[in-house]
């Protein structure tokens, strides 16, 4: 799937902020950032690149976890990940919803025109593009169904997941949202357009390309989130 800048106005902007791909240099800000965040108990929010509509960030959290951030702009529409791997399945899983016919219908039906999510412009001149294709077999079909909708609760039905994270229609009487969630369903991003699945595709895959070209931030970033404390939980009936 082709993602350019020219097509999607949510990835126009884009900007990768790491400018200095050495390990030892960016091991000692890592660490210095670390520091400040336990010393401070302030979160630390790296900034490792970002669109017009997403960011990609790493947080530092005091005296605990370092989690990758991908969120919407204004900041309040976040997916916390805690390993480079769970980026990847990200990747794959709005790849394949997006070039699932049968997903697209589905929320095509599913999502009303009546919410309209912001649209960010910009004056730029400068085109980015990448073509990124992934294979689905990872990824899994729970069932194409749409949650029975409940007064004053919030329901969700699962569409599709690969390891942790799943793809579900959610729905809150007349709010309704795609949404991509880990384990834990309030850990969630979501959209009222389907659209932004791709959009999201896009981005994350540009942020993959710059990744695989600068070594020393993937290696740093891999040593810390694996020095997080492991967390064991299981996944319960109604999730």
């Amino acid at each position: 799937m082709k993602c350019s800048t020219e097509d999607l106005r949510d990835i126009r902007g884009f900007n990768f902020f790491v400018e200095n791909c050495n390990k030892d240099y960016l091991s000692q800000k890592f660490n210095l950032f670390r520091k400040h965040a336990d010393e401070n108990n302030k979160t630390y929010i790296v900034r490792i690149a970002e669109s017009n509509y997403f960011r990609f960030e790493v947080l530092l959290i005091p005296k605990g976890p370092t989690l990758l951030s991908l969120s919407t702009a204004r900041g309040t529409n976040n997916i916390t990940l805690r390993s480079l791997s769970s980026i990847e399945e990200l990747t794959k899983l709005t790849y394949c919803a997006y070039n699932n016919p049968d997903v697209k219908k589905l929320f095509d039906q599913f999502l009303t025109a009546s919410t309209r999510e912001s649209e960010i412009v910009d004056l730029l001149e400068r085109r980015d593009e990448v073509e990124v294709n992934n294979e689905c077999q990872e990824v899994k079909l729970v069932k194409l169904e749409l949650p029975m909708e409940t007064q004053g609760k919030w329901v969700s039905s699962e569409i599709l997941t690969i390891n942790k994270l799943s793809l579900k229609a959610l729905t809150s009487g007349q709010t309704r949202f795609v949404s991509i969630s880990t384990e834990r369903p309030q850990n969630s991003i979501k959209f009222t357009n389907f659209e932004r699945i791709k959009s999201l595709f896009c981005f994350v895959a540009m942020v993959n390309e710059k990744m695989n070209k600068c070594d020393g931030l993937k290696e740093v970033v891999t040593a810390l989130l694996e020095s997080n404390p492991k967390t064991r939980r299981k996944r319960s009936k109604n999730e």
